[in-house]
């Protein structure tokens, strides 16, 4: 998957996105690329299958993590149509920051314009499939 990490490193090269990352979501559950040193590297198959499961209402009471930092979901689109998009917000622990997580589901092959739908978000995150 090493022809994922030039889209992830362009989607960095402007200074708008804070860290990026390319996440398999169907037959590979992992990380394809990502920013080096961010928290998407972390992000793991248990916490793919929360963002990507049928249960799209658990994750707006309980939250759900990405590479383990606590997250808030604050707007869910990833199966409507012309969307296919969710909004994250990162949870302060100890005072840190927050961030907004843009979330954009793609079909096989597909390199979708995230960064143009997203470019508001610090963060950014891409699945594929």
């Amino acid at each position: 998957m090493a022809g994922w990490q030039s889209y992830v490193d362009n989607l960095m090269c402007d200074g708008c996105c804070q860290e990026a990352a390319i996440v398999g979501y169907c037959d590979a559950k992992y990380v394809w690329a990502a920013t080096a040193g961010g928290v998407f590297q972390s992000i793991t198959p248990v916490e793919i299958d929360m963002i990507v499961g049928k249960d799209r209402e658990g994750f707006f009471t309980n939250g759900l993590t990405l590479g383990a930092k606590k997250c808030s979901v604050i707007r869910d689109s990833l199966y409507v149509d012309g969307d296919c998009t969710m909004d994250i917000r990162t949870k302060s622990q100890g005072g840190e920051p927050t961030y907004n997580v843009a979330v954009g589901r793609a079909g096989r092959g597909r390199r979708d314009q995230l960064k143009a739908f997203k470019q508001r978000n610090e963060r950014c995150m891409k699945t594929a499939s």
